[in-house]
């Protein structure tokens, strides 16, 4: 009996100290995300500062507004979001217009960070 507690105690000690750190760190954000389409674009990408944004935005719903809160977050352009280069209307919103409504708008609003397409989408070296 004292043999069966002890290696459950050893057990239990051992999903604690390498699973539980897992699960915490899977909601993780990284601090700076590169946006990209997902078809070719014809402006650069956006290094788009999360980190930031985490501080300024109570709610991540604000923005991934289809995550449960619990799973993992999907990217904008991943399957069955805002994959499309031109929506037509009562479609999911595109890629371009999904961002440029959040992220103009919300720019406009609290009249801070970037507001013109070069701040965003800094012109690429040729």
């Amino acid at each position: 009996m004292k043999k069966t507690f002890m290696i459950s105690l050893v057990v239990a000690a051992l999903v604690c100290a390498f699973a539980l750190p897992n699960l915490s760190a899977a909601n993780e954000a990284p601090a700076d995300i590169e946006l990209k389409a997902p078809f070719k674009m014809r402006k650069a990408p956006v290094q788009f500062p999360h980190a930031a944004h985490e501080k300024l935005v109570p709610e991540c719903t604000t923005c991934h507004h289809e995550w449960d809160g619990k799973s993992e977050v999907k990217s904008c352009a991943a399957e069955g979001c805002h994959t499309e280069q031109r929506a037509k209307p009562g479609e999911t919103l595109s890629f371009k217009k999904a961002y440029h409504d959040l992220c103009i708008k919300c720019h406009r609003q609290e009249r801070k960070g970037p507001k013109g397409c070069n701040d965003c989408h800094p012109r690429e070296k040729k």
